[in-house]
Parts: C-alpha cells; sequence; structure tokens
C-alpha cells in the first residue's frame, strides 16, 4: 500500500511537470497578431467582449453556425479578467486542453509503466499537427482532451478496479459536445466503444451506444433550440446543416486523403505506430500480455475514428486531432518493448540515431534559410538569432557525445529530448516568424485607419466578403468600424460622403479605364498573403461634398512594397 502511495505520488508530480511544461511551449513566442484561421476566432471573441455573451459566436453581429459559443466564452471570461483581447488570452484555454492531453496521455501509459507515458509526451510533442496547433486557436483540441479522458477512464477503471469512474464518461461527453458540437461527443463515445468492443464487453458496448444516442439527441435539441432562439429558423437549419448534414454530403477528399496525408502533418508517431502494430500484429490479436491488450485498444480507437472520419466529405487534417494520443503511445512501445525481434530493433536504432542528428540536420536547413532571407527577404534578421541557438545547442550535444549519456538513468529518453528540443525551436523561431512575415495584416490596417483618422468616412470592401480577408482587417482594428460591402461602385458615386474602397490588387487591375479615371489611389498593403489596394472616389475630392486629402501619394514607398 505505501509503495502503491509513493509510486501515486510520484506520478502525480510528473504529470503536474508535464500540465506547466506542455502550457509555456504552447505559449512562448506567440505572433503579436491574429492571423490565418486564428483571425475568425479572434473577431468572435472581440464581438463578444463588446456585445457581451451568445449561444453562439458572431460576425459582423451575424450568428456563425460552424461552432457553439462555448470556447469562445470561455476565452471572453479570460479577456474580462485581464481587461484586454490579446492573441494569448485567446488561445488560452485551447493551451490548457493541449497541456492537459499530455497529462493523460502520460496517465496512460504510466498505469503499464512510467516510461510509457513520459516517451508517449515526447512522441505527441514531435508529432506536426498536435505542436502546431496547439499553439493556435483549434477547438479540435477540445474533442481530443474529451476523447483521451474518456479513453483513461475506461481503461483505469479496467486496470485499477475503479468502476466508479464510469460515472464520469457522461459529464465529459456533454463537455465534448458543448464544446464542439456533435463532433464533440460522437468521437469520445467512439473511443470507450472501440475499448469494449476490443475488449469483447458487448453488454457494456450496447449501453454505450444507447446513452449515447440518448444523449446526442437531446443535445442536438438544445442546440437547434438555441440557434433558433439566436437567429430564428433560417439560422437553425444552418446549424443542422454545417454541424451534421453538410460535413456528409458536400464535395470534399475522398477516403484515403486521412489515411495517406497523416504520414506527413501526423509524423512521426503515424508511421511509427504502423510500424509497431505491423511488427506486433500476431501477438496483438492474440493478447498475449496486458501491453498487446492495451495496443489492440489503441489501434482500434485509431482504426475507428480514421476510418469514420474518413466517411464525410468535408475533411481537415485538425479533425484528427483525437488520434495523437493513441499514436503516440502505440509509438512509445517502439521505445519500451524488451523484444529483440528484428525488424522492431532496427526502427528503434534509426530513429534514436535520427534524434541525435536532429540538431545537425535543423541547424543546416536552418542556416539555408537564413541565406536565403538574407539576399532575398528583407527580414532577415527575424531568423538569426534562431539559427544562433540552434548552432550552440548542436555544439553542445554533439561535443558532449551520446556516450556521456549512458549514465543516466534513461539513455534512450536523451535522444528524443533533443529532438523535442529542436523541432520546438524550429517551429517557434523560424516557422512562426517566416509565417508571420508572410501573413501579418496589422500594418496595412495601421495605414487605412490613419486615413480613416484624418478624414473620417466609410470603409467599404469591394468584392470581397464578408467573411473573407475582412475578419483579418476587422481583428486588427484598434477600435470597431462599421463596413460596407458591395460587388459594384456605381451606387456609391450616388451617395454622399468619403469612402475608403478596399479590394483586391488583381481586381483593381482588371478595372476599366473609364473606371480608373473615378477613383484615386491611396495606399497598399496585404491582408493575410494577398495583396490589397485602398483607393477612394473622386467624386469626393469634388462639389459639395468636397474632402482635402492632405496626404499625398508616397510613390517611393507603394513602389518599395512592391519589390
Amino acid at each position: 500500500m505505501v509503495a502503491f502511495s509513493l509510486e501515486n505520488t510520484r506520478t502525480n508530480r510528473y504529470s503536474l511537470a508535464i500540465f506547466v511544461f506542455g502550457v509555456f511551449i504552447f505559449t512562448i513566442g506567440l505572433n503579436p497578431e491574429f492571423i490565418g484561421a486564428q483571425a475568425r476566432f479572434g473577431l468572435f471573441l472581440r464581438e463578444m467582449f463588446c456585445c457581451g455573451p451568445s449561444f453562439f459566436p458572431t460576425t459582423y453581429h451575424t450568428p456563425y453556425p460552424d461552432y457553439p459559443g462555448t470556447s469562445t466564452f470561455m476565452a471572453y471570461l479570460i479577456a474580462k479578467l485581464f481587461g484586454r483581447i490579446t492573441p494569448l488570452v485567446a488561445i488560452l484555454p485551447s493551451v490548457i486542453a493541449s497541456a492537459l492531453i499530455l497529462v493523460f496521455t502520460y496517465q496512460i501509459g504510466a498505469i503499464r509503466s512510467r516510461k510509457w507515458g513520459l516517451y508517449a509526451v515526447l512522441f505527441s510533442l514531435l508529432t506536426v499537427e498536435f505542436f502546431t496547433d496547439s499553439r493556435s486557436m483549434t477547438m479540435d483540441q477540445y474533442v481530443s482532451i474529451a476523447t483521451v479522458v474518456s479513453f483513461y477512464i475506461v481503461y483505469s477503471a479496467d486496470c485499477l478496479g475503479r468502476p466508479r469512474r464510469l460515472g464520469w464518461l457522461p459529464l465529459i461527453w456533454i463537455f465534448g459536445f458543448a464544446l464542439r458540437g456533435p463532433i464533440g461527443l460522437v468521437l469520445p463515445v467512439a473511443t470507450v466503444i472501440a475499448y469494449y468492443l476490443w475488449s469483447g464487453w458487448f453488454k457494456a458496448l450496447i449501453l454505450t451506444v444507447v446513452s449515447a444516442s440518448v444523449m446526442l439527441a437531446i443535445g442536438m435539441i438544445g442546440l437547434l433550440a438555441a440557434a433558433k432562439s439566436q437567429g430564428g429558423d433560417s439560422f437553425m437549419q444552418a446549424v443542422l446543416n454545417t454541424q451534421m448534414i453538410g460535413r456528409i454530403y458536400d464535395k470534399g477528399h475522398g477516403f484515403t486523403y486521412y489515411w495517406l496525408r497523416c504520414f506527413s502533418s501526423y509524423a512521426m508517431s503515424y508511421p511509427l505506430a504502423i510500424l509497431v502494430v505491423v511488427c506486433r500484429f500476431r501477438d496483438i490479436l492474440q493478447k498475449k500480455n496486458a501491453d498487446d491488450k492495451l495496443l489492440g485498444s489503441l489501434a482500434t480507437w485509431v482504426l475507428i475514428i480514421l476510418a469514420g472520419m474518413s466517411i464525410p466529405t468535408a475533411k481537415k487534417m485538425r479533425y484528427l486531432l483525437p488520434l495523437v494520443p493513441a499514436l503516440s503511445l502505440i509509438s512509445a512501445y517502439l521505445l519500451v518493448c524488451v523484444s529483440d525481434q528484428g525488424l522492431i530493433r532496427k526502427v528503434r536504432k534509426g530513429f534514436l540515431r535520427f534524434c541525435s542528428l536532429c540538431p545537425l540536420f535543423a541547424a543546416i536547413a536552418v542556416l539555408a534559410i537564413f541565406l536565403y532571407a538574407r539576399w532575398f527577404q528583407p527580414l532577415w534578421h527575424a531568423y538569426f538569432f534562431s539559427v544562433f541557438c540552434l548552432l550552440v545547442l548542436l555544439a553542445l550535444f554533439i561535443r558532449k557525445g551520446i556516450e556521456s549519456w549512458k549514465g543516466w538513468y534513461d539513455y534512450d529518453m536523451m535522444p528524443m529530448l533533443i529532438a523535442v528540443v529542436v523541432f520546438a525551436a524550429v517551429d517557434i523561431g523560424i516557422v512562426d516568424p517566416l509565417l508571420y512575415s508572410l501573413e501579418k495584416s496589422r500594418p496595412f490596417v495601421r495605414r487605412v485607419e490613419a486615413l480613416y483618422e484624418e478624414t473620417p468616412g466609410t470603409i467599404v470592401f469591394f468584392k470581397v466578403g464578408p467573411d473573407a480577408e475582412d475578419i483579418k482587417f476587422a481583428v486588427n482594428l484598434s477600435k470597431p468600424i462599421e463596413m460596407r460591402f458591395v460587388t459594384s461602385l456605381d451606387p456609391l458615386f450616388c451617395e454622399p460622403g468619403t469612402y475608403y474602397i478596399i479590394a483586391k490588387e488583381s481586381v483593381f487591375r482588371i478595372m476599366s479605364a473609364n473606371e480608373k479615371k473615378q477613383v484615386q489611389f491611396l495606399t497598399r498593403g496585404k491582408l493575410g498573403h494577398r495583396e490589397f489596394v485602398v483607393f477612394t472616389l473622386l467624386k469626393t475630392l469634388q462639389g459639395q461634398h468636397q474632402v482635402s486629402f492632405r496626404r499625398e501619394i508616397d510613390w517611393t514607398m507603394i513602389l518599395r512594397e512592391c519589390a
């Protein structure tokens, strides 16, 4: 009893350390503005912060059907606590979910051995899609935490003889549904079904299916009632279409899309997990020991979700994030098994050699990026610090050598730790700044705001949006500004006032010569990775609605930006 208590205390300490490390690594070096897909979630939070909570998030005060407002509400509470909206405030609930995923992944593996859990955590951090999505606002991480906790409950209830834990399952499923809609309940339930199916507990399986079906029906009734109360019958139909019907019948990728793309998006864990299952396929089927039983239940988890998610035509790689704990735990077996089977031994040796050489590979790659950015990009200095850090890491690790790590309590874990550090350094110090330099919108927004403040008027998007690049513009405004969306400039000539018209540069170029004679170019810039221009109507410079633009066009600046 004392030994069990000490082991449990040590496991809890490891869990706390993993959680703190996860929160730290997922929040350090965040971009200073909302970019890419984060812009929409940032606008959700901004409108809820200004207008108050609602059942569904809103864009331009119009409810958005794809997500319930629960996750935005959690970020809203944090924003109220801090008194402002920042990328860190917006991402914090998702980051906490990601860190908890690491904790429960460790807890599942630690039931068999603490090393298994630690290796699984390292494999999760080496999984590309998991690491990058953990540093952004991803609703699917809430599905992931509900999924891994559901598996932990049924597995620990079985292995540790604690059936009372099963009473937490309905609460976990309600949590998943509240944050992500139907998919937030279906995937956690599928994980429990996978465990019962593999274990041969068909009575428990039937009970789970029936109870989950009832909960799903009740949840959908509540979700649709909330949608109707906020946006009427048309919005209720939109919610039903986007969260259920539309995912199945819309055009999209084929059945094999996920199975093949996972080799890149979910490397390293996905290909290594396949190798482990193939190598131990016969022993897993025969359930020779407790390890094989766990591997079989994890493999069933992966197969059921992968096959089920391949049926809907609406496919995005982040939808498979609930697979990461299972894939990581299967891959971790590669380093904890004592089998001398030829293929496993060779794969393990090659993988550890790759991990130990990661600093060298990363330094060469980053140096190449640095040289390219130095001579061909204006933002080359953004990468210098990362290059320096990686070269220092390379010098330290290679100088000491792998032989000096043999005295450590786990010889194989040090190369994996090196790989995680290098991967995190490259992603945080290289990939994120590069994406930010390509996707940032705030400089352009600030120039438009300066024009607006100098001579107030109306901001108009011409043949853009709503719910397109205009989202990136709206979320980066220093204060909310009402905007219009038009597909023709003719009505604007008939209305009084000053208009700042924003259009894609490609649209501006194909405007007729007659149209260009009636407008005056003001500035250009980028919203995300697309080039945009701002112009105004010449009628605002004439007649009774004359406006004096005191700012002249700086063609030198324009040419520099084009270059």
